[in-house]
């Protein structure tokens, strides 16, 4: 079965602060600047991004096809079943997009998995806690919004391909996070 990998980056246009628990909520106002896909199965391995303007319902669909599974980190849109919470991703792809993933495929977050075995925050403090390493580990959601924002004012290409290499790493790590609590 060919497994779908996805994190969103976003730029936050609303009113709230990152500090409000109604920002990570506002997700009618989170637009969408990266949109990171692989896809894996035993005989192929494919890498897609959507980037700003090509962050659409029919290219969301093109990177997602043939996918029987979806694996995110806080992405559902469906309340989850230990703290009955809703994430980040699927929200905010529904609200840009009008599209509920985790009513179109079958879903795994990762985060609920987390919980499960006593691991909480964010996804790069779980991968800390459980030894995995990122190349830059000290960027976060706040750097990729602030990065984008940077790339829009300027043009830099550079800007760019940092945010494109943060969302890739994002995504890949998601198999890695896998793979660890498959083993615990």
């Amino acid at each position: 079965m060919k497994v779908a990998y996805l994190d969103i980056e976003t730029n936050y246009v609303g009113q709230f602060t990152s500090n409000d628990d109604r920002f990570f909520r506002d997700s009618k106002n989170h637009l969408i600047t990266v949109l990171g896909v692989r896809l894996l199965d035993k005989d192929s391995d494919v890498f897609v991004q959507l980037f700003d303007k090509d962050v659409t319902k029919a290219n969301l669909a093109k990177a997602l096809n043939g996918a029987g599974k979806i694996v995110t980190y806080n992405g559902r849109s469906i309340p989850d079943t230990l703290k009955r919470r809703v994430g980040f991703d699927f929200p905010v792809i529904a609200a840009q997009l009008g599209v509920v993933l985790d009513k179109e495929f079958p879903h795994v977050d990762l985060c609920p998995e987390c919980w499960k075995r006593n691991l909480y925050g964010g996804l790069k403090k779980v991968e800390q806690t459980l030894g995995l390493r990122r190349q830059f580990p000290d960027r976060e959601g706040a750097w990729a919004m602030e990065t984008f924002r940077a790339y829009v004012k300027t043009g830099d290409e550079k800007l760019r391909n940092e945010l494109l290499a943060y969302n890739r790493e994002d995504v890949f790590m998601l198999r890695e996070l896998e793979l660890k609590l498959a083993k615990l």
